[in-house]
């Protein structure tokens, strides 16, 4: 029906084309308004704002807010304090997490590539090349932490993935979806982890009392009131979990492991296979425990330190070796992993040397020491033993996920690692897709499948989180979570 001004009424009283056009202008303009004026005094409310089904709606200025978290700068061992900042106002794809609670990796005891972004500050002084390399990612004033799960508070105004008032994984390796790894199906090596880890793709997003601008660690942060990202990092969950144990199911230790077992990233576990998890740690644990729901048949797990093998045989291994008893322990997997087998014709195995037992899948997530460990200590500190162990004790079909961070390099016998069919896989969160995999981890905690008790030694305010750092470095610990 054609209006006198040449408009076309869709037949509701009032309303015509003009006037829609006028209206979505006006709407168009107030949304510009706002995000123009995100962190000045009066912003309009959350609830106040236009919203279509389609965006997400922005939430309250947070410009000014006071939080605490800790922070590191330079070097030595008081470079991690535990600061009073104020929030920068936020902009673009920026999202404003209240932090619930974040795992206290145990990667952050270490030092990174020779970059001195340890949190207790008790590395070895870095070489030349290193101070050159990494002088000015060192000293700028980072908020520690690896993620966490937290409530959204505030979203600037290009970000669609989450709205105000979600639960949400910031997760420790970020998802956008269209990067040249992500469209080949390797989100877990997503370019945008590259930038957020050197200082020009970083973006300051607090300041301390002084002034001096304050960044987030890798961009996702975690040891404080709140964590300032990206949306690529954010997952929305859902979940009536408490926070400690979401975060044991969300961590980036868990999120690797059970990647590396469940996801069918980087490497699929076989029906009724035989796995090996060589180090028992929370990454190790949460391989067991995504083996044992993948349907694995038998869980070897290897561990020197007593504890983390009784709790690996709590989440679910139904063998577990000590690599410093005497014997090979490679060996030790293969006597195992070896049986009475049909006839070749009948799916058997051939009894040559490679091929008699091996686990069909290995992941391997021992790591360095890079402090002495309070309690039992591993046959190698370098952790390359274990690495090259995990590769051994394959079966010719085998594949190993190779996850921890090891000192120094490795060699291999050419003519095995080329014709003994072993695949080894390297990854991010061993290989999964967090926007795909995290929600279907968070259902596990909900089900009953994954049981984070063992793994979750105490939670931990924030204002202990340096002192825990010496239990976590020190592996006196096996998963430890700060709660806000």
């Amino acid at each position: 029906m054609s209006a006198d001004d040449g408009t076309v009424n869709d037949g509701t009283a009032g309303v015509t084309r003009r006037g829609l056009l006028k209206n979505g202008l006006a709407m168009a303009g107030s949304v510009a308004a706002i995000a123009a004026g995100a962190g000045a005094a009066g912003s309009a409310r959350a609830d106040s704002q236009p919203y279509s089904p389609l965006y997400a709606q922005t939430g309250d200025a947070v410009g000014g807010r006071k939080f605490r978290a800790w922070v590191s700068r330079g070097d030595g061992p008081g470079r991690t304090t535990l600061q009073e900042l104020t929030l920068r106002p936020i902009a673009g794809r920026q999202v404003v997490v209240r932090t619930e609670a974040a795992n206290l990796c145990y990667t952050l005891s270490q030092p990174m590539l020779g970059i001195t972004r340890q949190i207790q500050g008790t590395q070895r002084p870095p070489t030349p090349e290193q101070r050159a390399r990494g002088e000015r990612l060192n000293n700028m004033a980072t908020v520690q932490g690896h993620g966490g799960v937290g409530i959204v508070e505030a979203i600037g105004p290009d970000v669609r993935r989450v709205k105000v008032g979600d639960r949400v994984c910031v997760s420790g390796t970020p998802q956008c979806g269209v990067c040249y790894a992500c469209v080949r199906g390797r989100s877990d090596m997503c370019q945008f982890l590259g930038p957020a880890n050197m200082p020009e793709g970083m973006t300051p997003v607090a300041d301390m009392k002084d002034g001096t601008p304050v960044y987030m660690n890798s961009q996702i942060g975690g040891f404080g009131e709140y964590m300032v990202t990206v949306e690529e990092w954010v997952v929305p969950i859902i979940s009536k979990a408490s926070a400690a144990h979401l975060e044991v199911a969300c961590a980036c230790t868990s999120v690797a492991g059970l990647g590396a077992t469940t996801s069918q990233g980087i490497a699929v576990l076989p029906p009724a296979a035989k796995v090996a998890v060589v180090g028992c740690g929370p990454l190790g644990l949460s391989a067991i425990q995504g083996a044992r729901i993948a349907g694995a048949r038998m869980i070897i797990g290897v561990d020197p330190i007593r504890v983390r093998r009784e709790a690996a045989m709590r989440v679910g291994a139904s063998h577990v070796l000590d690599p410093n008893e005497p014997g090979d322990v490679v060996d030790r997997v293969r006597e195992l992993t070896s049986e009475d087998n049909p006839s070749m014709w009948g799916g058997g195995i051939y009894s040559a040397p490679f091929q008699s037992g091996g686990a069909d899948f290995v992941v391997e997530a021992a790591g360095g020491e890079w402090l002495p460990p309070a309690l039992e200590r591993g046959p190698d500190p370098t952790g390359l033993l274990p690495m090259q162990q995990a590769y051994d004790m394959l079966h010719g079909t085998g594949h190993a996920v190779l996850t921890s961070l090891a000192f120094g390099n490795l060699s291999f016998n050419a003519g095995v690692f080329a014709l003994a069919g072993r695949s080894v896989h390297s990854g991010q969160a061993g290989g999964c897709s967090p926007l795909r995999d995290i929600p279907k981890f968070v259902s596990f905690l909900d089900n009953g499948s994954f049981d984070p008790t063992p793994m979750l030694t105490a939670p931990v305010p924030l204002e202990k989180v340096l002192d825990t750092y010496q239990e976590v470095a020190r592996r006196a610990t096996i998963l430890a979570v700060l709660v806000v």
